[in-house]
């Protein structure tokens, strides 16, 4: 179960402090000219040690994209990415081998497989997203070889700070804040905030609003293929997060039908709504409206503070984590929510194709 999509699909492989991550994205069509800086940049966006609240790992991160691409275009063959760890010291880890961090998944490895590799949290580390960056980045270009496809992506909330929403985000407003939030009181807030929270040695959570523009009508199939259970499925895939909503999302059940129907209008040629509660699909299948998600993300789970834990020999101890760590990974978390979500709007674009005459 290590691999995202169908037609579509992507295999990741690699931990955290192993020789390197990497993935191999298989169904990607022949001929695409690929912008191969352009893969390197969305990498670069998820990069450690670029702000103070982030990790202080410092990867370059280099992309190696090592089959399926000669001079710049897709061969039609399995694409295999590569990216080394370079900065990984391992040896922080040493005194955690025999204990379970709380909120890590150290005891379920343990339980599931009876072996784990203990050094920064192996393939549960958001380490691995790495290369599936990569491959969302090409899945990005391969949609707008179809359709003008533009996605806006920024952060809604850092702990008990939260934007107030609806809001006008802009793509400038989202680059020119440190924690990618549109608005700029709300952004220094949740600067502010991060700050005190790592003098007390903690980590936040947050949220992260995602609207994409310009899809087509038609994307997503009916029962299992549903586009917002294969957004929720990539979602809720990655590392940390909690919670997916589309649309109206929880709201919708204090609502009445009545005032959550969008009203049908039409120019005489296209169908459209009046409002966009339904977030852009409706019966798992896109409208053309903007579509319109969030996710929720924990805390980090590796703290500075002393925690009770227990050891491999099920004994009451403590321990302090120490390394380095997010104090919040929330704004990180952008390209991968970004690159999760154009993977899976590849497959179900191939999907549809293959599904119309």
């Amino acid at each position: 179960m290590n691999a995202l999509g169908n037609l579509f699909k992507v295999t990741s492989f690699g931990e955290s402090h192993g020789a390197l991550v990497g993935c191999v994205l298989e169904g990607c069509p022949a001929g695409l000219l690929l912008d191969i800086a352009l893969i390197q940049k969305a990498v670069d966006k998820r990069k450690t040690g670029q702000h103070f609240y982030a990790s202080a790992r410092k990867e370059t991160d280099t992309v190696r994209i090592v089959s399926g691409v000669f001079e710049s275009k897709t061969l039609g063959t399995p694409i295999g990415i590569l990216i080394q760890n370079e900065d990984a010291q391992s040896a922080d880890y040493d005194h955690l081998k025999n204990v379970y961090r709380p909120g890590h998944a150290d005891a379920a490895y343990d339980m599931k497989y009876g072996y784990r590799d203990h050094r920064g949290g192996g393939r549960s580390s958001i380490r691995v997203t790495a290369p599936m960056v990569a491959a969302g980045e090409i899945a990005r270009q391969l949609l707008c070889h179809y359709f003008p496809l533009e996605t806006l992506t920024y952060v809604t909330q850092i702990g008990e700070v939260t934007l107030t929403e609806p809001f006008d985000a802009s793509q400038s407003a989202i680059q020119q804040s440190a924690v990618s939030c549109p608005d700029k009181a709300t952004s220094e807030a949740m600067l502010q905030l991060i700050a005190d929270t790592a003098e007390l040695g903690d980590t936040l959570g947050g949220a992260i609003r995602c609207v994409i523009k310009n899809v087509p009508v038609g994307i997503g199939e009916p029962l299992f293929g549903k586009l917002q259970a294969q957004l929720a499925h990539a979602m809720l895939s990655i590392n940390t997060v909690k919670a997916f909503e589309y649309g109206n999302g929880t709201l919708s059940g204090s609502m009445t039908g009545s005032a959550h129907n969008d009203t049908f209008i039409s120019d005489g040629e296209t169908i459209s709504m009046e409002t966009n509660h339904h977030g852009g699909i409706l019966g798992g299948i896109s409208t053309g409206m903007d579509i319109r998600f969030k996710v929720a993300l924990k805390p980090i789970s590796s703290i500075k503070q002393t925690q009770r834990t227990i050891n491999k020999q099920l004994q009451q101890t403590s321990i302090q984590i120490g390394g380095r760590h997010d104090v919040c990974a929330v704004p990180r978390a952008i390209p991968i929510v970004e690159a999760y979500t154009y993977m899976v709007l590849a497959d179900l674009w191939l999907h549809h194709k293959h599904s119309i005459i």
